[in-house]
């Protein structure tokens, strides 16, 4: 599927690791269903569709676009959260104003007071007891909407602790270093062989095209542990010794084994005396050497 024309912009999201594309016109059923076949969700919030990358997705957006611009930081999650609190304070006053003005139209009302069946006050009685009802139906949609509000607010905060914490950048980093060993692995069962055939060479070189994107993410991630960091090198699990005495979040404890990827410590002060924990590195700070 072509176009004569390319439909929209197309960017790389170096941060979330997600390929983003606003068309700039509605789609034709046949195009909506080739992107959403292919993996891509429309987020109204951004106009555009979006999907974590891989070589297949980033061809069916090379159907609609001449290129894919690279962004290393569209992420905003300080804005957003406040975007969210904003939206979640305001669907609470309204939920507030609606059940304000459901009381104020039963409070017209006598305490216990009966509709009286054929009465004058028969009709007024109703119809105050059915607006009454509908002002705080509306109060309650409001109140879930500021529930949903305050969740995605939320969710962006963990979101702005993520990419500032070094801790979760070095596990990406292991991910992301895992990841492409395998990778690599798989590309040297074609070094053997004399001649390829097609499937084998689509095979290689969809894991080449992994191969170079993984060794992208890698570059970003480590600049960015760098800049959080301030250059300064992470430990790693082999840094540290069994016997050691180092501070465990805040804590004195003394490392007892150490693993390939992990480190295990005793507590040793405070409530938690004599716990053992299983560490990352990064969560570990040394001590200096006693004098």
């Amino acid at each position: 599927m072509t176009r004569p024309e390319p439909l929209g912009t197309a960017t790389y999201h170096l941060d979330d690791n997600t390929l983003r594309w606003t068309p700039g016109a509605r789609l034709d059923p046949t195009e909506y269903t080739h992107v959403t076949t292919a993996g891509f969700r429309y987020w109204r919030s951004l106009d555009a569709f979006v999907a974590t990358w891989t070589p297949e997705r980033e061809d069916t957006l090379l159907t609609y676009v001449d290129v894919i611009e690279h962004d290393t930081d569209l992420d905003d999650p300080t804005g957003r959260t406040e975007r969210f609190t904003s939206r979640a304070a305001a669907a609470e006053r309204r939920a507030d104003n609606r059940r304000e003005t459901a009381t104020a139209i039963t409070g017209q009302i006598p305490p216990g007071q009966p509709i009286l069946v054929g009465h004058s006050s028969e009709g007024r009685h109703r119809r105050a007891l059915a607006r009454s009802d509908q002002h705080m139906r509306k109060a309650l949609e409001e109140h879930r909407k500021a529930e949903y509000w305050q969740n995605r607010a939320r969710g962006s905060e963990r979101r702005a602790r993520q990419k500032t914490d070094p801790g979760v950048t070095q596990r990406r980093i292991r991910t992301l270093e895992t990841d492409l060993r395998r990778i690599e692995r798989n590309l040297t069962q074609y070094q053997d062989l004399d001649h390829l055939n097609e499937a084998q060479q689509a095979g290689r070189t969809r894991a080449e095209r992994w191969a170079a994107h993984l060794t992208l993410r890698l570059t970003y991630e480590h600049a960015r542990l760098d800049t959080l960091t301030g250059g300064t090198p992470t430990l790693t699990a082999q840094d540290f010794t069994a016997g050691e005495t180092v501070l465990c979040r805040g804590t004195r404890s003394e490392v007892i084994r150490v693993g390939t990827k992990k480190v295990r410590v005793k507590i040793l002060d405070g409530g938690a005396a004599g716990m053992t924990l299983l560490e990352p590195p990064e969560r570990l700070q040394k001590l200096p050497a006693p004098t």
